[in-house]
């Protein structure tokens, strides 16, 4: 015992800046924080020039937003990254309307979640949440993953069997190299820490066999530019939207701290209302910061968790050397490009994966929670309406009521609203 507590950094230990920026390099590496933004442009179909600017954008605000959280506000071993439960709400919007509209609704919600943070509401609020609402809400978040990837799968362009074995590579990869990283092996550290960024490229070095890959765009871009300001137009107000994101800010909220959760019980450390109220307000900043920039709200990763398990590197130090890092990263088109070139079937082969990871620290999260009829009820009902949801035709979704057409485009939300329901609803037990 004694030697586990001598191999650990503790949260509040400060590092150098060059132990910093290492520590930091590992946790870049092993959170794919692109993955949001190539999903988001490849729902969208927009070009390789589109998505790398959305890719760049992307990762300049999830680096300032990290070096806030992480250096100044919570002062937790917290990286974000762009939350997967707005991505729906985001992706119906941008196409009724568009992407400015969309990145503008967004600003409302952060002001409130701002709000919450300064005056120390929200961790107040977190005590009428029970432990197995949080895990539902990540629990729903990944089956609803799960249809976007393999949705989106089947519409890629291109043949279909070239698109399916690709995607069937990298998930298999993913998979291959979770398990040799939890065998006792001199390698396993290397393997798990960046098993996805291995099958990713891998897997695309065999695109390139088959001809399915074209990397002239990356040749012509150039290795530093600042990313561009307000890319995709001078955000707007909707009312109708705006109302969408609130409730959806409102979920991302109870997902993020079931995150910190995790990660205090990883790193021995207590989870005090104080830094609570301090991480909202961190994050409320963080999402007001990427709305303005152009990007979708940013949230802690809850893979992040699974990296300082593997490290035993808690300190915030070496998150705010990963948020430095993510910034310098988001200097160089060539780099942008590269990640925007790779063939869509093998993002959406990788977001299945990352779909299972997700789904399954959602039930990690409540394994301590009593199955009984009530919880039971609790998990089923969301897990039942987020599938429902998720088969939805798209017709019926478009012919409904706007705010209903908003709301119903995105699982996520309508799961994760009918476990806080459910959980109103029921009668608490003796």
């Amino acid at each position: 015992m004694g030697n586990d507590h001598e191999n650990e950094i503790r949260v509040d230990e400060k590092l150098g800046w060059g132990k910093s920026l290492f520590y930091g390099f590992q946790s870049v590496i092993a959170l794919n924080l692109f993955l949001g933004a190539v999903v988001i442009a490849g729902m969208l179909k927009l070009d390789v020039t589109d998505t790398a600017i959305m890719i760049t954008v992307s990762l300049f605000a999830i680096g300032i937003a990290t070096c806030i959280q992480a250096g100044v506000f919570m002062r937790y071993p917290v990286v974000q990254g762009v939350s997967f439960a707005t991505i729906g709400a985001i992706v119906a919007i941008a196409m009724k309307l568009d992407l400015a509209t969309a990145f503008g609704s967004l600003i409302l919600g952060a002001i409130i979640i701002i709000i919450l943070g300064y005056f120390n509401i929200f961790s107040k609020i977190l005590r009428f949440i029970p432990p197995v609402v949080a895990g539902t809400v990540v629990v729903v978040i990944g089956i609803s993953l799960m249809f976007t990837a393999f949705n989106n799968l089947i519409g890629s362009p291109g043949p279909v069997n070239k698109n399916v074995l690709l995607a069937f590579i990298v998930f298999f990869l993913i998979m291959t190299f979770m398990v040799i990283g939890n065998l006792k092996l001199s390698i396993s550290n290397i393997l798990s820490r960046g098993g996805v960024l291995y099958a990713i490229t891998i897997t695309t070095v065999i695109a390139s066999f088959m001809g399915i890959t074209d990397f002239s765009s990356v040749r012509k871009a150039s290795w530093f530019a600042l990313p561009p300001f307000i890319p995709f137009g001078i955000p707007k107000f909707d009312l109708t939207s705006s109302l969408i994101f609130v409730f959806i800010y409102f979920i991302v909220m109870i997902e993020t701290v079931g995150n910190w959760f995790a990660i205090s019980f990883t790193a021995k450390s207590t989870l005090t209302e104080r830094r609570i109220d301090k991480g909202i307000l961190g994050e409320g900043i963080g999402c007001f910061i990427s709305a303005l920039l152009g990007s979708a709200p940013v949230t802690s990763y809850a893979t992040n968790c699974g990296v300082i398990a593997v490290t035993r590197v808690y300190s915030y130090w070496a998150a705010l050397g990963a948020g430095m890092i993510i910034i310098v990263l988001s200097l160089c088109p060539k780099l942008m490009f590269l990640i925007a070139s790779i063939p869509g079937s093998i993002m959406w082969g990788t977001l299945g994966a990352m779909s299972i990871m997700v789904l399954m620290s959602g039930f990690r999260s409540m394994h301590h929670e009593e199955l009984n009829d009530r919880n039971i009820l609790i998990i089923g009902i969301p897990v039942f309406i987020t599938v429902c949801v998720s088969l939805l035709p798209q017709e019926m979704v478009n012919s409904m009521p706007t705010l209903l057409s908003f709301l119903f485009s995105s699982s996520i939300t309508v799961g994760a609203l009918a476990a806080v329901i459910v959980n109103l609803v029921l009668p608490q037990g003796n």
